[in-house]
């Protein structure tokens, strides 16, 4: 086995000492710019990679994001990890990412690897309000996404999520607006997006001057084993002709169950959107999340948090973007 090129290696073949390689790698101006083109030419040809771990434990500091996610089968959050790792990768950071299954323990464990990989700072879509993370995370710089963190701690961080109350008003008030009269809402378990969902359709109702019915407001568990019961619960015991899922898991789990119950007309909304919603045999109306938005306002944020770390918290609210989804004529004849 070839012995490991070491910048004393590169140092060596150059001729200078090992802190003009270190200066020309790292770009500094303190050395000529023939000499650095120089030592980058040497140090390729020798096949010389920094080392990453030792340079961080110099500078207390590394060019890596932690990224904490709930569910990776989630279309939700595949999609945000990917647009954080595009931002991330353009300012010149690299990703580490966690997945929780929601199990808080799990989210305990990523901080803690990420602490100790001496990651730049972290974003966290929360498993539960029940982590002290001003605790665990000490001086790490950290924002939230798609989920608050617990009350107390709200003001400390920085959270980067859609409005929620607002997307689902004019989700519910245009699945009214195309017929619907009953519309029951199957809900998250997630505390933060369940909360401000039901406030948005409490508000549609409202405007609309329908009376809210307790009966037709129901939850989905954390894995989503009871969706299909209350599918048909909403919409066969309790007559809706609208049922609202409050998430696109929630959504797929009303469209595996509703063939079951051979009903017609029923209108359906979702929050989060998917592409093949549009080749769905009736129409669905969706609240879509600017996904790639959130995810680079994140890293964008989290960047200038590691920068500034003086900089107030706040909280961005983005816009959901309503959409109807129905097959064209040219599809439906294609079928």
């Amino acid at each position: 086995m070839a012995p490991k090129v070491t910048i004393k290696t590169v140092a060596a073949q150059a001729g200078v000492s090992e802190a003009t390689v270190s200066r020309a790698l790292n770009d500094s101006p303190q050395v000529k710019p023939a000499t650095r083109r120089r030592i980058r030419q040497l140090a390729q040809d020798l096949g010389y990679h920094p080392n990453g771990l030792a340079r961080s434990i110099r500078t207390q500091r590394t060019n890596t994001l932690g990224v904490i996610i709930p569910d990776i089968l989630n279309n939700f959050f595949t999609k945000i990890s990917r647009a954080i790792e595009d931002t991330a990768a353009q300012a010149g950071y690299n990703v580490l990412l966690v997945n929780t299954d929601e199990h808080l323990d799990r989210e305990a464990d990523a901080i803690d690897l990420m602490l100790e990989k001496q990651a730049a700072g972290i974003i966290i879509a929360s498993a539960g309000d029940a982590t002290d993370y001003a605790t665990r995370l000490v001086t790490t710089p950290a924002v939230f996404v798609d989920r608050m963190p617990p009350a107390q701690l709200v003001p400390h961080f920085d959270r980067i999520l859609v409005d929620n109350i607002r997307g689902t008003q004019e989700l519910v008030s245009e699945m009214l607006a195309q017929g619907a009269q009953r519309i029951g809402i199957l809900n998250s378990a997630v505390s933060t997006t369940a909360t401000e969902r039901l406030t948005g359709y409490h508000q549609a109702l409202k405007r609309a001057g329908i009376a809210f019915d307790p009966a037709i407001e129901v939850a989905a568990r954390s894995d989503n084993s009871n969706v299909a019961q209350m599918t048909r619960q909403l919409l066969v015991n309790q007559q809706c002709d609208g049922l609202l899922a409050a998430d696109n898991t929630i959504a797929n789990g009303v469209l595996r169950k509703l063939p079951d119950l051979h009903l017609h007309g029923v209108h359906l909304g979702s929050f989060d959107d998917q592409d093949w919603f549009d080749f769905l045999p009736q129409p669905i109306v969706t609240a879509k999340q600017p996904i790639a938005a959130i995810g680079q306002t994140a890293v964008e944020r989290l960047i200038a948090r590691i920068n500034e770390p003086t900089l107030a918290p706040e909280e961005f609210r983005l816009t959901a973007q309503i959409i109807t989804h129905r097959l064209t004529a040219d599809q439906v004849q294609t079928d």
